[in-house]
């Protein structure tokens, strides 16, 4: 999906020569009131369940290695290319690059090799970033559910190691009525949307930004994000349900927020859903830029533990075979 010219930042409408969006917090010297431009502190969110399921879900491996991301080098890049293509980001440096995800917790069904999986990779995150990438936790909880499925798709659901009662069903029967217990991430998104919110009211205010660094083993088991003011933000994720949230921190508090879809998401258009477009805008993250910013295909953690890509995609894709996936 392309962007729009109502999506397209003001400098992209500006040399179009089509709706030029007013902002005052695009002109250069008034970024933020007594804020220098060479002073100014991106921040990066990244929506992790919304970043890796569409790359371990297509199957394929050269998409599943990409989910091996170096966020600190990602918001590294994506600083550099934003500062070029939209200049309501010109005269930014990283700030904070906070990572949201969820952990399983102990008790509720899991699958040990994809959370041992899941913690190398932060290991070999956090090592070499330097522990300059936040990772914030989120939590699993069970809830009832009841869903409606047709009968063909049962043999799918049991070979994906979901319990079928097929007592419960009779051959004439067309639709299947389960009610079963779902385990649903939770606080992920919340404390995603408030960080941001937090950090942009501030970066308004102008307390001095401090440097956020997690030292291990924190990105375990940490379940706050540390407030970092800044001046604009980056939100990875193509979830709508941020877009309020991002027009809130661009209309309220003055902080340009740059909406970026991951491959391979496609992502959606600003026009028609944000209320106003000042302040806002998108671009995609494409294949090649999320190669260029892979961790190295082996990491020597402290202690003499190695991590590396190839026992990161081989565990993923063992499991898959196991429950037919």
């Amino acid at each position: 999906m392309k962007p729009t010219d109502a999506d397209r930042s003001p400098q992209s409408a500006a040399r179009s020569g089509k709706g030029v969006l007013q902002n005052r917090f695009a002109e250069p010297g008034r970024a933020v009131p007594g804020k220098p431009m060479a002073d100014r502190r991106l921040n990066l969110y990244i929506d992790g369940y919304n970043f890796y399921v569409p790359l371990s879900s297509s199957g394929k491996e050269s998409d599943y290695e990409l989910a091996w991301c170096n966020f600190l080098r990602l918001g590294e890049l994506l600083v550099q290319t934003l500062a070029q293509e939209n200049r309501q980001f010109a005269g930014c440096r990283l700030g904070a690059v906070k990572y949201f995800t969820a952990t399983i917790p102990e008790g509720m069904p899991s699958n040990p090799s994809g959370i041992r999986r899941k913690y190398n990779w932060l290991d070999a995150l956090n090592h070499e970033s330097q522990g300059r990438v936040e990772v914030i936790h989120g939590t699993f909880r069970p809830r009832k559910h009841r869903f409606y499925i047709e009968s063909g798709e049962l043999d799918k659901l049991a070979r994906a190691g979901i319990p079928i009662n097929w007592d419960l069903t009779r051959e004439e029967q067309r639709t299947y009525h389960p009610q079963l217990t779902v385990h649903e991430e939770k606080q992920t998104d919340v404390m995603l949307a408030s960080a941001l919110l937090t950090d942009a009211a501030l970066g308004r205010a102008g307390p001095p930004a401090q440097a956020l660094v997690q030292k291990a083993p924190l990105h375990r088991s940490n379940t706050r994000p540390t407030p970092a003011p800044c001046q604009a933000a980056v939100l990875v994720s193509a979830d709508i349900d941020f877009l309020p949230a991002a027009e809130m921190a661009a209309q309220v508090f003055g902080c340009p927020v740059a909406i970026a879809f991951a491959y391979p998401h496609d992502g959606y258009r600003l026009t028609g859903l944000a209320r106003k477009c000042d302040g806002l805008s998108i671009r995609q993250i494409s294949e090649d830029e999320l190669r260029s910013c892979m961790l190295p295909n082996v990491v020597a953690l402290d202690g003499g533990k190695k991590v590396s890509i190839d026992e990161f995609k081989k565990s993923h894709f063992q499991r898959a075979k196991e429950t037919g996936g």
